[in-house]
């Protein structure tokens, strides 16, 4: 079983994480052979594998069952790990991190249950996940690392990111960026309003608002935000209270995150999560404010299955 998992992940899974600026082959080759003597990062990537298994044979529950026991015993010995941090233990905990910030995007994906779905709470959880990643990520100019670990120092350079990445090429990428221009121009409108409703959350509206319209700008690059993925990292405690009250300008603003997740859903482990995102925070039947109106409509369509900015998409096996 094994075997095949990690089979799996060299042949075809780790095709599917975007190489971005790492070096090519970096996910088919340095990171298994780090794996080989780190232990608890083989059982992540093998959940990771397992994971992406469960999705190309439709959430079947025996892959599902694999990843989970996986996943909880790469947790388990990671937090072993961080509680005896090591210079030699450093590189594969961070990378481990990643997997796990991974799976836990992609379950909700490949999980059939689909009731048991919280946005806030996943996105409490990812937001924990997230920062373990970046405290990692910044202790590792401390000790020096082997070279699979300092191919992600890369990620410290701004000057990578000068040039702008592209769309990868898909049957639906001209309809994924129109969204991004759709979902920027209604960007605006919002911090129009937020601007003209002066009151005590006003800077936290305005600042969240900022670092979502960056992260949607710099799409399909993470750059040095982290990109949309990382948006839960940016997200404030003040900003958490008011969207859990109910407050519309805090579930606006939230509703945009799911759309701009949507410009992720090619990508196999966000896939859904931005629909389901926009579903749980404005149920269909809620009474929407009259000024709401036509963004709530434009933001359901946008991330229907059959709306505006599928293309000819087809069922996604990557």
């Amino acid at each position: 079983m094994e075997m095949k998992l990690f089979h799996h992940y060299v042949i075809d899974a780790s095709f599917t994480l975007r190489q971005d600026v790492l070096e090519a082959g970096h996910f088919q080759v340095a990171i298994p052979r780090l794996a080989s003597s780190n232990p608890f990062l083989l059982d992540i990537i093998l959940a990771f594998s397992a994971l992406h298994l469960a999705f190309l044979e439709q959430g079947d529950s025996k892959w599902l069952e694999i990843a989970l026991k996986y996943q909880n015993r790469a947790c388990s010995a990671f937090s072993r790990v961080l509680a005896d941090l090591s210079p030699e233990s450093l590189g594969p905990a961070f990378i481990c991190s990643i997997f796990i910030m991974l799976c836990a995007f992609a379950y909700p994906c490949v999980s059939r249950n689909r009731d048991t779905f919280d946005p806030l709470s996943q996105v409490l959880e990812i937001n924990r996940l997230l920062v373990g990643c970046a405290f990692l990520f910044q202790q590792l100019d401390d000790v020096e690392q082997p070279e699979e670990i300092k191919a992600w120092l890369v990620y410290k350079r701004p000057e990578i990111f000068v040039k702008k990445g592209q769309v990868e090429e898909t049957q639906d990428s001209a309809a994924l960026e129109k969204l991004q221009r759709d979902l920027l121009e209604s960007l605006d409108k919002v911090r129009s309003t937020i601007d003209s409703a002066e009151g005590p959350h006003q800077a936290t509206y305005q600042s969240t608002w900022e670092t979502l319209h960056e992260m949607v700008k710099e799409w399909p690059l993470g750059k040095a935000q982290g990109g949309i993925l990382a948006f839960p990292i940016h997200i404030s405690e003040e900003f958490m209270a008011r969207l859990k009250d109910g407050d519309w300008m805090a579930r606006i603003i939230f509703l945009h995150y799911g759309v701009g997740m949507h410009l992720l859903s090619n990508k196999w482990y966000v896939g859904v999560w931005g629909r389901r995102l926009v579903a749980t925070v404005l149920p269909p039947r809620e009474e929407i404010p009259p000024v709401w109106e036509e963004t709530v409509k434009w933001a359901r369509r946008a991330v229907a299955p059959d709306g505006p900015y599928e293309g000819d998409k087809q069922e996604q096996k990557k």
